[in-house]
């Protein structure tokens, strides 16, 4: 593995977050595989903690199959979530510097217990969660052209841009799996399901609960995780009214300019 071309990469994926020019694909070459994408990842994270960002908590991506078969992925991807992509109720989702930004519609996790054990169910995972709410990411990548492979996408953070986290539902429904949901933006109507996330947003949590764990990490009391979209990635473009709508867990409403 290239170890000293780690700095160098996350530097390029950092500086393209901030100034709003993609970083050069070729430089993607040189990711080796998973193991060296991660690491990219998490040097990424520490330049925005030095920056004076913190970490809240994690988001799940290639959470259906349809979305692993496209990357050749053989499990869901892991990214961290920063308080400063936090958007506050009635702020808009803001498309300068973003590329090509689309809209995922997702069941975020509120955790009020840590999850350490090694083998983590779903049933865990509801026994953990003080709350859930319906949530909007804004995915992005900042690779110019987009992430072709799985390393690519991992490198940049699973695409993390933004996220809008609606009202909370205390406690979370015993089920979640049947959870449907509909995005409305202008005359688009896209339909989704919390089946298409690993049958159970549940389980997609207690999968990142095993991968934490396997990677010297856990899931801790107060954790935030953005559990995997229900419905396709839609493209968005400034002056669109993003509206979610997932039945018994509420609607969130976003603007973008």
């Amino acid at each position: 593995m290239k170890k000293d071309l780690i700095p160098e990469l996350a530097q390029r994926l950092w500086q393209a977050g901030k100034s709003g020019t993609a970083a050069d694909a070729a430089a993607a070459d040189q990711l080796d595989d998973l193991e060296m994408a991660y690491a990219v990842e998490n040097a990424t994270r520490h330049l925005a903690l030095a920056a004076g960002d913190r970490t809240i908590g994690y988001k799940i991506g290639l959470t259906s199959q349809p979305a692993r078969d496209a990357f050749g992925a053989r499990e869901p991807a892991v990214g961290h979530l920063l308080a400063g992509r936090i958007l506050q109720d009635g702020q808009p989702v803001v498309t300068a510097g973003l590329f090509e930004p689309k809209a995922e519609v997702e069941v975020a996790f509120i955790l009020g217990e840590a999850l350490p054990g090694p083998s983590v169910t779903a049933q865990d995972v509801y026994r953990a969660t003080a709350a859930v709410a319906p949530a909007f990411e804004i995915v992005d990548s900042r690779w110019r052209g987009g992430a072709r492979t799985l390393p690519m996408l991992v490198a940049d953070n699973t695409n993390a841009a933004c996220a809008v986290l609606g009202p909370r539902v205390e406690p979370p429904p015993a089920d979640l799996s049947k959870i449907t949901a509909t995005l409305l933006t202008g005359s688009r109507t896209v339909p989704g399901s919390a089946a298409a996330v690993m049958g159970d947003p549940a389980r997609a949590v207690a999968w990142l609960a095993g991968h934490l764990l396997r990677n010297g990490s856990r899931l801790e009391a107060g954790d935030i995780i953005l559990s995997g979209t229900l419905c396709a990635p839609t493209p968005i473009s400034a002056g669109d009214r993003l509206v979610a709508d997932l039945g018994e867990l509420g609607r969130v409403v976003v603007d973008v300019s």
